[in-house]
């Protein structure tokens, strides 16, 4: 059986491979920024997730991008942190090109199927592709993989990215607490795992998933705060200095950035077309640091650490019992991430060896794994409007923090609102906590820190449609008068699933039907 994993990632995608009748390279080195070695019977290329549109649908990804500078000629044919656009809940507008449209998920799967297509070239028959996703990724995004998936011809397997990483060391040492603290391009995922052998068959692991957080911010976010920072310095704004200018200096702040992991200061020049100027931009450790900090985002990991350790606390886990702190993803590269991290844990217990290989090198991990007990990060709600208060009321259908697979305790029973309804719709969706930083700036234009403040989001299943479709009446419902019974569960894909009973006919009218597909 041959499995491919593939990390998509905001600033870097990882593919490895496990294929014992092959020995050849799984990529073409020339589009990878890292090329790693074959290591035993599993292989890894490290791509820059970077795709140019030269004319339609004929594009140029990975390093090549980079290295010719393309995006810096034709910034408006350049597409980075797509997968970050993918992944949101509200959709950015299309890129026009050529005449056709360009939308975050189409350039997502030109990607993926050129890289795809790449493995196929190298004479490799996957048998199933393992996707790794973001831990707070809404079931619109996980859909898209599962579709994606079936285009492919191939099974398709998620796992959370830090889970997965936290897999790839866990199963070494079967009963250890592993906690891994993934901070890539886009967001910040953490996952508290252990393996266990399963009861009745003790050559064989299970895997336990104790805790997860997540943050929506990461290392795109940290080059654009570095770039407005430096542009107010010299009382300049993103305006002043155009595409091409922005798109330059971002570049800057991400060398700036990588570089800082090593230097205590570094200093990069850039030239601005508009204005035919020269300048130096230079950072340290200390001016980065007061940027994050200004920014929130050390309290924002502060307090995912903290959540972490309070979940594991109430399953009668200590943070003393925690034994490893693996630090994976280019931004766990900073230092001052890194010096937050140790100081919480101490640093015997703090790793960082593998921080882009270990979410894809782990994800193959789930071959030796039989189970995993994990639970839902989100709840599972219905939104309902109420016309007299003008707002939104939710109903809870399942709590986050439930254990999955699960079922309801009770059924949901639902009348029609109007006379002679013929089908009942509900507006069904996820509710997840988000937290964001609120910063301010003095008459003199320089940062201070604000008020790190939670919300909650909802993202329907239905997308913009909103509404899904549970059951069709015939005959048509009567106002006042119980008409369906709806049993939830949630599978072990996380997929929300309902078993719908028509009251009146007494006819099962959807046997465990995944609602978001239901017509």
């Amino acid at each position: 059986m041959t499995i491919i994993a593939i990390d998509f990632g905001t600033s870097n995608t990882v593919v490895s491979i496990i294929d014992p009748t092959q020995s050849s390279t799984l990529l073409d080195y020339r589009n990878s920024r890292y090329y790693y070695s074959i290591h035993g019977k599993t292989k890894r290329s490290l791509y820059a997730t970077l795709v140019f549109i030269k004319e339609a649908n004929q594009l140029m990804l990975g390093e090549k991008v980079r290295g010719q500078r393309l995006g810096l000629a034709q910034p408006e044919r350049l597409f980075k942190a797509f997968k970050r656009d993918l992944a949101a809940d509200f959709q950015a507008p299309p890129k026009q090109l050529d005449n056709q449209s360009y939308t975050a998920k189409l350039v997502s799967e030109l990607f993926i199927k050129q890289i795809w297509q790449q493995i196929k070239q190298q004479n490799i028959e996957p048998s199933k592709v393992i996707f790794s996703v973001p831990i707070g990724a809404f079931e619109r995004y996980l859909d898209w993989f599962r579709d994606l998936g079936n285009s492919l011809e191939t099974e398709v397997q998620l796992i959370d990215e830090s889970t997965a990483a936290a897999l790839g060391y866990a199963i070494q040492k079967p009963g250890s607490l592993v906690l891994t603290l993934d901070f890539g391009g886009g967001t910040l995922d953490l996952s508290l795992v252990r393996t266990v052998f399963n009861a009745s068959e003790t050559e064989t692991l299970k895997a336990e998933v104790i805790a997860k957080s997540d943050a929506y911010v990461g290392g795109e976010d940290i080059d654009t705060w570095i770039v407005e920072d430096y542009l107010r310095s010299i009382n300049t704004s993103r305006e002043s200095v155009g595409k091409i200018g922005w798109q330059n200096l971002l570049e800057i702040a991400e060398k700036l950035k990588i570089r800082l992991s090593k230097e205590e200061k570094a200093k990069e020049s850039w030239f601005d077309d508009e204005n035919f100027m020269s300048y130096d931009l230079e950072l340290d450790r200390d001016k980065l640091e007061e940027i994050l900090e200004q920014q929130q985002l050390l309290e924002q990991l502060r307090n995912a650490l903290d959540e972490i350790v309070a979940i594991a606390l109430g399953k009668g886990i200590n943070k003393g019992d925690i034994e490893q702190v693996l630090l994976v993803g280019g931004s766990s590269l900073i230092p001052a991430v890194q010096q937050l991290v140790i100081s919480y844990f101490g640093k015997k217990k703090v790793r960082l060896d593998k921080p882009f290989e270990a979410v894809c090198h782990g994800a193959l991990a789930l071959s030796q794994i039989t189970e995993i007990d994990d639970y839902l990060r989100h709840s599972y709600a219905i939104r309902l409007w109420e016309p007299q208060t003008k707002s939104y009321t939710y109903v809870n259908i399942f709590d986050a923090g439930i254990k999955y697979p699960c079922t309801t305790d009770k059924p949901l029973t639902l009348q029609v609102a109007t006379e002679g309804q013929t089908e009942i719709r509900l507006d069904i969706g996820e509710v997840a906590q988000v937290s964001q930083a609120e910063v301010s700036f003095d008459t003199e234009g320089r940062m201070t820190s604000g008020e790190l403040r939670s919300s909650n989001q909802y993202s329907s299943l239905e997308g913009d449609r909103n509404s899904i479709c549970l059951a069709h009446l015939d005959p048509p419902g009567e106002v006042g008068i119980d008409r369906i019974a709806v049993d939830f569960a949630v599978d072990n894909n996380r997929v929300l699933l309902a078993t719908v009973k028509d009251l009146l006919t007494g006819r099962v009218l959807v046997e465990r039907g995944v609602i978001a597909n239901l017509k």
